[in-house]
């Protein structure tokens, strides 16, 4: 089968990407990973920026599909499958990236040989693995529209969403060596915040399915949608309020950290 002039330059165009990925991660194998911006002063460079950016992502696509299902909204449950799909590609992208950041594939091995449970890396490894595996399942039981099942895994769905953006927070905020990051509320900043980039992602796709022809949630459910995102919004801004409030009031050293100056 002959290629179109558009379609080989769709696969020049991949080739050329894959061999600069390629030729990017041999760099990495021999510089190591400082070239990802990692330094005394910053424990986690590009890749840990990436994981945390699709955890957060994925979130709001799984919370809306299993709060649909939990709580009885009929509305929400138009929009289960696309909210799924794109909380599962989002966390995919996300083990990808702590898959990278091992700096060598002969690495992934530690991973489970020398697992350390009193480190919340190791919480966060075996939450988004269960994670993944509720979308999976999610996916498979929505496609064959066993609602009774879908409605039981929901009930586990929702708590292990809320709970996988609580642990990611807790590497950062039992982290006590850097000033500024530990932090009692950082769980709820960090779930708070899921919430908003998660439903904005799922947003921007119903928008896109349905401009293409392929899917259109109707416009009273789009609205309701974008009315929850700003209840998410702020909520969000309140945590992160009293959070500047109480470090920047006392004048600490700490404040500085926080506000970024």
């Amino acid at each position: 089968m002959k290629l179109s002039a558009q379609s080989k330059i769709g696969v020049g165009v991949l080739a050329a990407i894959m061999v600069i990925g390629f030729c990017a991660y041999v760099f990495q194998l021999t510089q190591g990973l400082c070239v990802t911006g990692m330094s005394n002063g910053v424990s986690w460079g590009l890749y840990i920026t990436c994981f945390m950016f699709f955890v957060g992502l994925s979130a709001g696509g799984l919370i809306v599909a299993s709060s649909a299902h939990v709580f009885g909204i009929e509305s929400f449950k138009r929009v289960s499958m696309p909210a799924v799909i794109t909380s599962t590609v989002c966390i995919l992208c996300a083990g990808a990236f702590i898959l990278i950041d091992l700096g060598g594939i002969q690495r992934i091995w530690n991973m489970f040989i020398h697992l350390n449970f009193t480190s919340p890396l190791a919480w966060d490894m075996c939450v988004i693995t269960t994670y993944l595996v509720i979308n999976v399942l999610d996916i498979i039981w929505l496609r064959r529209g066993d609602e009774r099942k879908v409605k039981m895994l929901s009930y586990v769905a929702l708590p292990v969403a809320i709970l996988v953006h609580s642990v990611t927070a807790w590497i950062f905020g039992l982290e006590i060596a850097k000033e500024g990051w530990y932090s009692a509320i950082m769980a709820p900043i960090f779930v708070a915040s899921a919430c908003d980039s998660g439903l904005a992602l799922l947003m921007v796709v119903l928008a896109a399915v349905r401009k293409a022809g392929v899917f259109d949630c109707g416009r009273e459910l789009f609205a309701n949608l974008a009315r929850l995102l700003a209840t998410f919004i702020a909520v969000d801004a309140f945590f992160i309020g009293c959070e500047l409030l109480t470090t920047a009031y006392p004048g600490t050293e700490g404040a500085s950290h926080v506000l970024g100056i």
